[in-house]
């Protein structure tokens, strides 16, 4: 009976284990523009981690704990991460401050599609405070072409 106690619980902790380091999908900020971040994740990033990312992101404003893993957005609000938003890439070639301004300055072109198809994920939140996750990203004018809505 002990055995196989010990068994279950181990199968239980590595399994706790397991999910814990499956949410830690790592990134890094490349950069920052205004009130966009750039994030970038490894290349072998799964679709689940992209979306647990981003819903990470949400839970960080919901907790007030962005500032443990972002850079402030809005320096002179009291609100620090207020009306922001973050592209993922996983692609480091597409997730330059250099590439972002081509895309600005190219908007509704291949130049643009091309861009938008290299964000692999992102979060939005406006001045209302409501939120936007996705999968790709969709501009207003322009989607990926693996956007999809998660929030």
């Amino acid at each position: 009976m002990k055995k196989l106690f010990c068994i279950v619980a181990l199968i239980i902790v590595s399994l706790f284990i397991t999910d814990t380091a499956f949410a830690q999908t790592s990134f890094k900020v490349v950069w920052k523009q205004g009130r966009i971040l750039g994030l970038l994740v490894p290349p072998d990033t799964t679709i689940e981690q992209l979306k647990d990312l981003v819903y990470k992101i949400k839970q960080g404003k919901k907790d007030r704990t962005l500032s443990e893993f972002l850079p402030p957005v809005n320096l002179g609000l009291t609100d620090k991460y207020s009306n922001f938003i973050v592209l993922i890439f996983s692609d480091p070639k597409w997730a330059t401050i250099k590439k972002y301004k081509e895309y600005l300055n190219t908007r509704q072109n291949e130049v643009s599609r091309t861009y938008l198809n290299h964000v692999v994920a992102s979060y939005w939140c406006d001045l209302e405070g409501k939120e936007y996750g996705s999968l790709g990203y969709d501009d207003g004018i322009l989607k990926s072409e693996n956007y999809k809505e998660l929030f």
